[in-house]
């Protein structure tokens, strides 16, 4: 078990060598904070509806935006980050005869940061209690907003809630 500072410190040292999520569009890159405040489904939706409106500030700041009816998905760390390592792997596995040849190595390196990654998570969230990752997605899936809330968290020895999060795009 990890402490909140700890925990924090350790993500951001994983986070400043690889920082891209696989399941955008877009670079979506985590950021890392720390709550005394539990990460409850209300909390989660207002974290979520923060990151929308500043992606939509961003982008049109003249527009208002209101959060379609969202919900929260939440599974383990497992349900997400292994089929992500045994996707990269096989990634890898595809480059090696380019890489046999003498090209790809490149390519070869990225992949294999990327694996890393997933597993650097998986491994420091592990050592917090009560880890999950949150989807938020649009409730009725009616909405064409492009927006999809991800939160990765866990539970400090010290009593704090470590939480990457991003806003992951997906037109």
């Amino acid at each position: 078990m990890l402490t909140a500072a700890l925990a924090t410190k350790l993500i951001r040292q994983i986070l400043g060598d690889y920082n891209y999520w696989p399941e955008s569009e877009s670079d979506s890159p985590l950021k890392v904070v720390r709550s005394k405040t539990a990460l409850d489904e209300k909390a989660i939706l207002s974290r979520d509806a923060s990151m929308r409106r500043a992606a939509v500030q961003d982008s049109a700041p003249a527009t208002a935006y209101k959060p379609p009816v969202r919900t929260v998905q939440v599974k383990t760390l497992d349900q997400v980050l292994k089929p992500l390592v045994r996707s990269t792997l096989a990634e890898i596995q595809a480059q090696a005869p380019a890489f046999e040849a003498g090209t790809g190595l490149d390519a070869m390196q990225k992949l294999i940061e990327k694996c890393e990654y997933f597993v650097q998570l998986y491994s420091a969230f592990k050592q917090l209690a009560n880890p999950k990752i949150s989807y938020v997605v649009d409730g009725n899936n009616t909405s064409s907003d492009p927006y999809t809330g991800f939160f990765i968290s866990g539970e400090s020895t010290d009593g704090e809630v470590v939480i990457a999060q991003t806003l992951l795009v997906q037109t």
